[in-house]
């Protein structure tokens, strides 16, 4: 798979709103000792699951 610049995980993060977002995202990561990845893997997943509800 080709990234384009700014692209994580299949995400591209593009303007200010956008990087704000990663930054929280890494900060996430880093509080929990995981990779960005995974750490939004496990938000995707607690959300999908807190959508069921």
């Amino acid at each position: 798979m080709k990234k384009e610049h700014g692209q994580v995980t299949g995400i591209i993060w593009r303007g200010p709103a956008d990087l704000a977002a990663y930054q929280q995202l890494r900060a996430y990561a880093e509080q929990r000792q995981l990779t960005v990845s995974a750490a939004a893997k496990e938000l995707v997943i607690k959300a999908l699951n807190n959508a069921k509800s």
